[in-house]
């Protein structure tokens, strides 16, 4: 996996935080959602964990190595939670706020519960490899953030 590659998730993380904040509203979007939830949906979490799903499944081996660890079959697991965010997101976006708030609580506890793991992976085991302890590590802490201020707003 080319390096580059792990810095998509601060990527799409500042296009829908840019958007949001510049208050343009997603085409369609449902009603109750604020641009800025609208494009955390749709951009930060539903196409990243869209992305982090074909990692997981397609390019498990690189994935892995990327995050410094051995491949595993819990990465399917993984990537098969991911294509659900990732799906529930994007249908959230045009559904409105009761569904990005029902996705904001399933998101955040699996991506908060990830960043707890690499966080502990950092401590206990040194590793900061690039996708343990890179770019994916603030996403997995502020896109759900960014998200709960959205639909607070």
């Amino acid at each position: 996996m080319h390096p580059v590659m792990a810095f998509v998730p601060a990527v799409l993380y500042v296009v829908a935080l840019v958007l949001g904040i510049a208050g343009i509203a997603v085409p369609g979007a449902g009603a109750g959602l604020t641009p800025l939830a609208q494009w955390m949906l749709l951009v930060s979490l539903g196409l990243m964990s869209l992305w982090a799903f074909m990692g997981h499944v397609f390019a498990a081996e690189d994935v892995a190595r990327s995050i410094g660890w051995s491949t595993s079959p819990f990465q399917f697991e993984v990537g098969c939670a991911n294509l659900g965010i990732g799906v529930a997101a994007i249908a959230a976006t045009f559904l409105g706020g009761p569904a990005g708030w029902a996705v904001l609580l399933v998101s955040a506890g699996f991506l908060w519960g990830a960043a707890f793991l690499h966080l502990r992976e950092m401590r206990t085991q040194g590793n900061f490899a690039i996708n343990n302890a890179g770019p994916i590590f603030w996403w997995d802490i502020l896109t759900p953030l960014t998200l709960l201020i959205g639909l607070l707003l």
